[in-house]
Parts: structure tokens; sequence; C-alpha cells
């Protein structure tokens, strides 16, 4: 990196980011989402509440100074929800945010799935092309036909011939972005087909790499789509599993990986058979929860299970790094789909302040901060929520994901200052 960031300026740049983000703004070319315009946003209660201490955030920190302050090494942070993460407007704008605090920081697009094959809504920033017949197994079916990758869903081929095709966007910024690893997730213990990335001359070397159950392909040159080829090889009825691809580069940086899909509660991720081998490609430093609403909406809501649920998919994601620090993120104020208003807003930050005392986690208390009960209304009122008064528009979510920014760069300052006070 040749801007690296001064510690010194950097804690001032934060302090006054916090008080005035938005005057900032054009000169740092920052998404203005904290201007304080919206009365009903509880902008004091935009912070990580603590119940204990949480020394896997201080390591994850720590792994941000090595970043922002000597530009080395590389921020992996996973973001897992349902439809909020699907959409993909969240979990981009986060990346961003911790993109921007130096211009050298490069990422790369993390996890990709064609959701045109479940003839679903793709992450807002890519779309997909797809030849063959595939049938699809999803982590919300009632019970699953086939094994479930990390990615929540799956997508199987019996044909000769297939493909698929994944194709940014302009607003991806690819180029900033470009990766020059390929891992394919699949199910490598089957040799009947052959995987290729095209262009073919584009690929140095692969392997099959036993221990994330990939086929993995190192690259000349990076790469900004990504097109893989099914070719069969012999006559057998053995299907191809296709659970996503994981799209990186060697550079240093924010990695930033959302996993989401529509309709998902806590319980969908435990039929994730695959979830600890394919982790094992991402090994995040950072998760942030967002799992809830589906489990909220639901008439037989129970905050026992809630809870258990949660422990083994964290428990899981601890298997792959012990020192994966965790945010919970409650729920939004939203209206569930028979027409109520959600009334489980105490049992989930209930379960979340006792999820974050178990683990030495953090919180961040979403509800009250854009506004508490009802205030899904505000929102929609403004063109930041939908109809629905469940999801959120880009705007809201551009709003959403700068708070929650606000919150962990709070946070990062105070760590930052407690540990230059010590040196």
């Amino acid at each position: 990196m040749s801007k690296l960031i001064n510690k010194t300026l950097f804690i001032l740049l934060c302090s006054i980011c916090l008080l005035s983000w938005n005057e900032l703004s054009a000169q740092y070319s920052k998404t203005p989402y904290s201007k304080k315009s919206y009365p009903y946003i509880q902008y004091d209660s935009c912070y990580l509440e603590h119940p204990l201490e949480n020394p896997n955030l201080n390591t994850f920190y720590n792994k941000l100074d090595k970043l922002y302050f000597a530009g080395t090494g590389q921020v992996k942070i996973m973001q897992i929800g349902g439809s909020h993460v699907q959409a993909g407007m969240w979990s981009f704008e986060l990346r961003k945010q911790f993109e921007s605090l130096s211009s050298d920081i490069e990422g790369y697009p993390g996890l990709v799935f064609p959701f045109s094959l479940a003839k679903t809504n793709h992450p807002f920033y890519y779309r997909s092309e797809c030849e063959g017949d595939w049938e699809i197994s999803k982590i919300t079916d009632k019970v699953p036909i086939d094994s479930i990758g990390l990615s929540g869903i799956t997508a199987r081929t019996n044909d000769s011939l297939a493909s698929i095709k994944i194709i940014f966007y302009p607003v991806a910024d690819i180029a900033k972005r470009s990766f020059d690893k390929v891992s394919i997730f699949h199910n490598i213990e089957d040799t009947s087909y052959l995987l290729s990335i095209m262009p073919l001359d584009a690929v140095d070397t692969s392997f099959v790499n036993y221990e994330t159950r990939a086929t993995e392909f190192y690259l000349k040159n990076n790469l900004d789509t990504l097109e893989i080829k099914f070719v069969k090889q012999d006559t057998s009825d053995n299907p191809l599993f296709f659970y996503g691809a994981f799209l990186e580069n060697s550079l240093p940086g924010i990695q930033y990986t959302g996993i989401g899909i529509n309709g998902a509660a806590t319980s969908s991720y435990l039929k994730v058979e695959l979830f600890e081998t394919h982790l094992k490609a991402i090994k995040p430093d950072l998760v942030v929860f967002s799992i809830g609403v589906n489990d909220a909406a639901g008439q037989s809501f129970s905050k026992r299970t809630y809870i258990n649920n949660y422990k083994i998919i964290a428990d899981k994601i601890l298997e792959v790094n012990p020192d994966c620090a965790f945010i919970f993120t409650t729920n939004n104020d939203f209206y569930h789909y028979r027409g109520g208003v959600n009334q489980h807003y105490k049992d989930i930050y209930e379960a979340m302040i006792s999820l974050s005392q178990f683990y030495n986690a953090s919180v961040w208390n979403m509800f009250k901060v854009m506004g508490g009960y009802k205030s899904i209304n505000y929102w929609r009122n403004d063109n930041l929520g939908k109809r629905d008064r469940i999801h959120f528009t880009k705007e809201g979510y551009i709003v959403i994901a700068g708070l929650l920014f606000d919150a962990i760069m709070q946070d990062y300052e105070t760590y930052l200052e407690k540990n230059a006070s010590t040196k």
C-alpha cells in the first residue's frame, strides 16, 4: 500500500466523522449515511453492546490495524441472514465502507451463486446466465432433496454439457474487486464431470482441495467475469452438485461475504450439511449474524429454540476459527405476513444478549436504533422501507449499513484509543 493511514490521524478522523459525517462526505467520497436528518432514528443508541468482554473482537480490530496502518493481511467478514442479506445491498454497502478507509484497499467478490436457476433474485450487483437442465434444493425446503452447501442452495444436473456464468454489473466496480482464484464447491468425490474455467488460457493451475471439497483454479491474471463449463466424461447417471463458487485474490484488503436465502430462519441453516467444510475456504474473522425475522414471524416462536439454533450455528463457525468475533444484530421492526406487528422484539433482544454473554460477543440493537415499535412505518413514509413493512429500499439498506458501520467504527475508535494509551 502506498497511502497508509497514520494511526493518530485515523482516530481523529473517526471522532470527527462520528460527530458530523455528512459534512465530510463530499471531501472523502463517503455515502452520507449517518446524516442526522431522520428524527425517528435513535442515533444515541447506535453502538455495540458488550455485556461481557469481547476478546475476539479485539483480535478482529488488531487485523484491521495491520491492514489499515501497515498495509498487510486480509480481513474477512461474513454476514449471514435471510432476504435482507440475499438482496446484497446491506452487505455490499458495509463492504464499501470498510474499503473506503484506505484508498489502496482491494476486495474481492466472495461467495456467488447463480440464483436465476432458482428463479429468485440475485444480490443486486451481479446476474447469471446458465445452460443445461438444473434442479434446485434450498435450506428453506421442508426437507431438501440434496445436500446443501454454505450458500444455502444447491444446483444439480445430469446434463452432459452445462455452464454457469456470473456477470457483474457496473455498480460492483469489479475492476477494484477482481479475482485470481476460484474455488468451485461441488461433489469432488465423483469424477464424472470435467470442470473448466473459461477462457482456458486464463488458468495457470488447478487442483482438488479435499478439506474444503472444492476444485481450486489459480489464474494467470485477474478476471472480472466467471464462466464455468461442466462436461460429462462418461455415460453414468451420476449427477453434478454445484454449491457455489468462492472468488478471491491474494492482495491485502477487505473480504466481505454475504450469505442469505429468502425466507431463511435459524432452523434453515441447521440443514446446511457442508457448512463447516465450505466455511474453511472463508475462515471469517468476524461474523455479523442477521437471522431472526423469519423466526419471529412464525406462529410458534420459541426464544429457547431460537437461542439453541443460534448456538449450533455459532459453534460450527468456532470449530473453523476459534478466534472469530460475533456481532448479533437484532431484528428490524416489521409487520409479519399475517398483517400484525412483530410482538417478539423483546424476546429477540433478550436472546441476543444471552448469546453475547455465552460467546463473549457483541449486540447491535437495530430495532431500537431504527426507532423501535412500529417505526418501520416512518421508514416506509420516507421511502426507506418497502410497502411490505418488512424489507427496506436500497436507500434504506444504505442507511442501515451506515448505522452499523458507525457503531463498529465508534467501538474501533475506543479500541485504538485504549491501545494507544498503553504504549
